[in-house]
């Protein structure tokens, strides 16, 4: 655990009682300032609250001659109720690296809302690292004594408002909705909030056109889903994702993809807002920790008749129904037999593509009971060509390739242990290990260098300019050695007589490695992605594919230098 430091106040004693104190004081703190901002608005922006918190953090750090800002860390737009978030892992890293030793918020709720997990971070995770933790705001800093119940209190708070208000959110939204006021979620395509009254929905003038015309070539000319999506391809018009991108910028990112698909015109057909009602609480959500979601069942819809204008007329809207009843009775009855069990068999989901279009292959039945993965994509994108492939096909290629790569891996890596019991190797690895060694014996005169700069920049045996300039070139100094710490260390890995490529790689093998049939789990271990390309040709791309290559190459390298010497 890092040495308490004892508090001074710089304001009220002269400037050689804290230089004294300073230096009689050895530990420096290298700190982390953490900001979190749970919603990024315009309002947000414009009062621009992560740069007010990083502000009130660095202003604090100025008057604390034992800490030294080493990086700082944001969150924009993250829950304060779970703890996974890009900045917060990222700062994680550096306290489990050494980079940081003290951590800085502006207060608790910064850190998290669930009192669990962040009374967890404070009183066991930063003590194990030995990381020191202010919450500047709520007085709280972890070298004090007696700080243990304010923490505890202040995050059962913090959680208790995080709970509340969600329920108060949740009770107003209903409230609303029975008034068919609109007061959250995303408009479909077509239809656009008022400018003057955002809880009103109107009509998109530019896309409500499209959504009328796609009922009627449903109802009227009796065309597919896919038939439909390919003629509004054709005729240019740009799909609900990109145009909701296009409307909002006026240009479209080349990630975007522009095309209709048929998935995409059937949900839009059985939307009740084009006909002008509302339907609300169609899923059920977690509020709080917004993880959890679900689809509720009808009776607890709340659906509310004529919130709006109609964009289709109620007739059609009607015509359009029965079509679909009708369209999903006959797919029930020929070639989507089953979709339960096929759904079940399915060990792929959204990992097996289109080697054309790209687009997910989906599991279907043929009148004749055979099931098979199928692209529909040939009936609404262009370049794609129509292809089939086989259950049992897909599944025997994938099971093959899966047992070649495990039987390489293992080949290799008890290759790479027979040359490493070897006493040339067993050499080497000692040479790479005081290398190591005197890495770390090199980072430590860094610190002590570092630690000493502050010493004589406190004692103003240097100015603010020369320590800057002094500790940068420290600072990059063992920011090298680091790197090549973990160089060094990475490669010693690969001399040790016990060498293991990646921990989750050799579990995965050990477990599926005398399987003899292909299983759900053995395809989540393994399998990244299945291509289907013309004439039924399957590839498959695996997770650890570019370690197997990896290894298989540093394993001939090593054996040519072996059999060199």
């Amino acid at each position: 655990m890092a040495r308490k430091s004892r508090k001074v106040d710089f304001v009220n004693v002269g400037r050689d009682t804290a230089a004294a104190a300073v230096k009689e004081e050895k530990t420096i703190f290298r700190a982390g300032l953490y900001a979190r901002l749970s919603l990024e608005s315009e309002a947000n922006k414009e009062r621009g609250t992560i740069e007010n918190q990083m502000g009130l953090l660095k202003k604090f750090v100025e008057g604390a001659e034992d800490i030294v800002v080493e990086r700082e860390y944001m969150d924009v737009s993250q829950t304060g109720t779970n703890f996974e978030r890009s900045g917060f892992e990222e700062m994680m890293r550096d306290i489990r690296d050494g980079r940081i030793n003290c951590v800085i918020v502006k207060d608790l709720s910064r850190l998290g809302r669930n009192y669990v997990e962040a009374g967890n971070y404070v009183e066991r995770v930063f003590p194990f690292f030995e990381v020191r933790f202010i919450a500047v705001t709520d007085g709280y800093d972890s070298i004090r004594e007696g700080a243990d119940l304010s923490v505890c209190m202040s995050n059962i708070f913090n959680e208790f408002y995080s709970r509340d208000l969600a329920k108060k959110i949740r009770a107003s939204y209903r409230a609303n909705w029975k008034k068919g006021s609109n007061v959250s979620g995303n408009l479909a395509y077509g239809l656009m909030s008022d400018p003057l009254d955002k809880h009103r929905i109107i009509a998109d003038t530019d896309a409500a056109p499209v959504v009328l015309r796609i009922f009627e070539m449903f109802v009227n000319e009796e065309m597919g889903y896919a038939q439909i999506a390919r003629v509004l391809n054709d005729d240019g018009v740009i799909g609900p994702k990109a145009y909701k991108h296009f409307k909002r910028t006026k240009e479209l990112p080349k990630n975007y993809n522009p095309e209709w698909s048929g998935g995409t015109i059937s949900r839009m057909l059985c939307n009740p807002y084009y006909a002008g009602d509302s339907r609300h609480n169609e899923h059920g959500r977690d509020s709080f920790a917004e993880k959890k979601q679900w689809k509720e069942p009808e009776e607890n819809w709340i659906m509310v008749e004529d919130t709006h204008e109609a964009i289709v007329p109620r007739a059609l809207y009607l015509k359009a129904q029965e079509r679909l009843k009708k369209v999903h009775e006959k797919s029930t009855h020929y070639g989507r037999i089953n979709q339960g069990e096929l759904a079940c068999r399915n060990f792929y989901k959204k990992k097996i593509v289109c080697g054309d279009c790209g687009a997910t292959m989906y599991l279907v039945k043929s009148s004749n009971g055979t099931a098979n993965f199928a692209c529909g994509g040939h009936l609404t994108k262009k370049g794609c060509s129509r292809k089939s492939v086989s259950e049992n096909a897909v599944n025997d290629e994938v099971l093959r390739v899966i047992r070649v790569h495990m039987n390489v891996y293992v080949d290799s890596m008890e290759m790479l242990k027979r040359m490493n019991r070897k006493a040339e190797s067993m050499e080497k690895y000692d040479v790479l290990t005081r290398e190591i060694q005197k890495l770390h014996h090199d980072m430590e005169k860094v610190s002590e260098r570092r630690q000493q700069l502050y010493e004589d920049y406190a004692e103003r045996l240097i100015d603010a300019e020369q320590y800057e300039t002094l500790a940068n070139k420290e600072a990059a100094k063992e920011a090298e050695l680091r790197k090549r710490i973990n160089e060094v260390t990475e490669y010693q890995k690969k001399y040790d007589r016990n060498y293991c490529a990646s921990r989750d790689w050799e579990t995965a093998i050990e477990k599926y490695r005398n399987i003899r049939h292909l299983t759900k789990k053995m395809v989540d271990a393994f399998v990244d992605k299945i291509e289907v390309l013309s004439a039924g040709k399957v590839t498959v791309h695996l997770v650890y594919d570019d370690m197997l290559h990896e290894l298989v190459a540093y394993t001939k390298e090593r054996e040519a230098a072996g059999n060199g010497q």
